[in-house]
């Protein structure tokens, strides 16, 4: 096996602590000092929690790395299986326990529909611009746009052609990054912006290259393009620090966020060329695991709470209650609901009638260009 396909166990560590440093962002920052979805305030610890919604933009760079990773050597229909059922599983027992809660305890502030509920569990309501249970799963309808990126080329067989088509999403990003000061949209321009995301395309485009050179070795082409991705991930978070300025009426330092993103890039460098794999230990699988229901489970739960106990518990205490709390039924959800319910899809999906068919097709027709 090269070592291109081994295991990358530091990226489940780096993936945790980047849903961590959301949940800190969220609980220690943003539920207090936006429409008032918490009432817990955590002053001392603000500076810190403040730049934690970055986390997001980390987890970008992550998934264009591993998604292409998978992609290689694969095929529309393994994708497509692979894809279902890993993000539905924990995503509906999440979105269970997060209703369940704003029922019982989330008052009037946090409540939902019967409609919002059964549109939310087909993760594709965000298409469709229908409100999210919990507002952290924004950041799932960017990644199935990408998806659908990657999908499309699979399914036309234009893998191959990746590194002309990251030419090309990065021009696209460029020239809306200029237009959103300059340009009134039509429909067309509104329906590119919205498909081919490109606030966020440098972030995957960058995981893809640093996975490219993990693969092959070679450097000196991805240079440029890789200096593009850097440029861009910058400039688009200029224009994000403005409005979150605007939103929460604080002062945000451009050098800690360029500072940041640029650490990004740089850990995912020196792990592309292998130089931390003194990190690669198997014990960060474990970790990793917590990592998608965390995200998922974290927000609006933890809000009701602190809602619900502020005053009765020392608040930074209720803090760190809340976030072991929200680590354990992550724990839980990993290891004994969402390994079962997603092999048990997986295994459905694999003997479907349509997708072995299709399957086939697809084996016939890579026999007839072999031959």
């Amino acid at each position: 096996m090269s070592r291109s396909k081994e295991r990358l166990y530091h990226l489940d560590l780096i993936r945790f602590v980047a849903a961590l440093y959301v949940v800190f962002y969220h609980y220690g920052f943003r539920g207090f000092n936006a429409d008032n979805m918490s009432n817990l305030q955590l002053g001392e610890i603000e500076f810190f929690s403040k730049y934690g919604y970055l986390g997001v933009d980390l987890f970008f760079i992550i998934s264009g790395f591993v998604i292409l990773m998978s992609a290689m050597n694969s095929n529309i229909v393994s994708f497509i299986i692979s894809r279902i059922s890993r993000l539905y599983p924990a995503y509906w027992i999440c979105i269970v326990l997060t209703a369940v809660v704003m029922l019982f305890w989330g008052g009037t502030q946090y409540s939902v529909t019967p409609y919002v509920f059964l549109s939310n569990l087909t993760m594709l309501n965000g298409f469709f611009n229908i409100e999210y249970v919990d507002g952290v799963y924004w950041s799932l309808l960017v990644e199935l746009k990408f998806y659908i990126l990657i999908g499309a080329l699979l399914l036309l067989r234009k893998l191959k052609y990746l590194e002309p088509v990251i030419y090309v999403w990065l021009a696209i990003s460029i020239y809306f990054l200029i237009a959103s000061q300059t340009t009134q949209w039509n429909v067309v321009l509104s329906v590119i912006n919205f498909f081919l995301i490109p606030t966020w395309c440098s972030y995957f485009v960058a995981g893809m290259l640093f996975f490219l050179i993990l693969k092959d070795g070679n450097i000196k082409t991805r240079i440029f393009p890789l200096s593009i991705c850097l440029g861009l991930s910058l400039a688009y978070s200029t224009v994000k620090l403005e409005i979150l300025t605007e939103r929460f009426g604080d002062v945000f330092s451009p050098e800690v966020v360029y500072l940041l993103i640029i650490g990004f890039y740089i850990l995912f460098f020196l792990i592309s060329i292998k130089k931390l794999g003194i990190f690669n230990k198997p014990i960060y699988l474990k970790v990793g695991m917590l990592t998608y229901p965390l995200y998922l489970l974290h927000q609006n739960i933890g809000y009701i709470i602190f809602n619900n106990l502020k005053g009765s518990v020392n608040r930074y205490l209720l803090f760190a209650l809340v976030i072991t709390l929200m680590v354990y039924c992550s724990y839980i959800i990993s290891s004994k609901l969402e390994k079962p319910m997603r092999l048990g899809i997986k295994n459905k999906l694999e003997k479907s009638y349509w997708l072995r068919k299709a399957r086939l097709y697809l084996k016939a027709e890579n026999t007839k260009q072999i031959s």
